[in-house]
């Protein structure tokens, strides 16, 4: 049963953050929330002077799921949010661009 719970984490946060993030399918869709120099969505930016911080959802997702594995006892306790989280990570190292952080404005 751990198997399948995980397998199905990992496929469907995949899927979820390969639906999500691609321009022409339903990021464009997605509103654009920003709080002055914070946006929020479609993407995690970070407005700064001279620079924009973008934080990748990989990033956030390896801290939430190192939280999710410091505060469960067992890594089967939660084990379909932490493989949903760990597809969504793999999903993000697919692209070209997932190291470029800090970006010139």
């Amino acid at each position: 049963m751990e198997a399948i719970q995980s397998i199905g984490g990992l496929a469907v946060g995949y899927w979820f953050y390969h639906l999500l993030t691609q321009p022409l399918k339903f990021k464009s869709k997605v509103p654009k929330i920003k709080i002055k120099a914070f946006e929020i969505l479609p993407n995690l930016k970070i407005r700064l002077k001279k620079n924009i911080v973008h934080i990748h959802h990989w990033i956030f997702l390896s801290a939430i799921f190192v939280v999710l594995l410091t505060i469960t006892t067992g890594f089967a306790q939660l084990l379909l949010f932490k493989s949903f989280c760990v597809g969504g990570i793999i999903q993000g190292f697919t692209y070209s661009d997932r190291f470029k952080i800090i970006i010139k404005n």
